[in-house]
């Protein structure tokens, strides 16, 4: 068990590698790998994990958009567009897959992607 270094051709970075290697003798006397496991080690790449006021802080403008979107609609105002460009703000659509399943759905239940949000 150990760590081997790569040299990332794509970039010239240095990628480390986790690796395992099991050697037994064999029938013949030849000593030889029965297990070999190489990779990247876990989190190597993940991205920085949320903060609790980043959660907030997304909370906190979903809540004033909902708020918008209410004033936008008793005033007469365009709401569906108040509610398109919160979708677009907020939401993940466009940037990865999106679950978004509206309180007040009735035949289609989810909502992947923003034009049908």
């Amino acid at each position: 068990m150990g760590n081997y270094y790569f040299t990332d051709a794509s970039n010239g970075k240095k990628v480390k590698v986790e690796y395992t290697f099991g050697y037994k003798k064999n029938v013949d006397g030849k000593l030889r790998i029965f297990l070999h496991h190489s990779s990247v080690p876990f989190g190597a790449g993940a991205p920085t994990p949320v903060t609790e006021a980043e959660i907030l802080a997304v909370q906190s403008k979903w809540s004033n958009a909902i708020k918008t979107i209410s004033r936008t609609h008793k005033e007469g105002g365009d709401f569906v567009g108040a509610a398109a460009e919160a979708a677009g703000e907020l939401y993940g659509y466009g940037h990865g897959e999106v679950l978004f399943k509206p309180t007040k759905c009735a035949e289609v239940q989810f909502r992947p992607t923003g034009a049908e949000a």
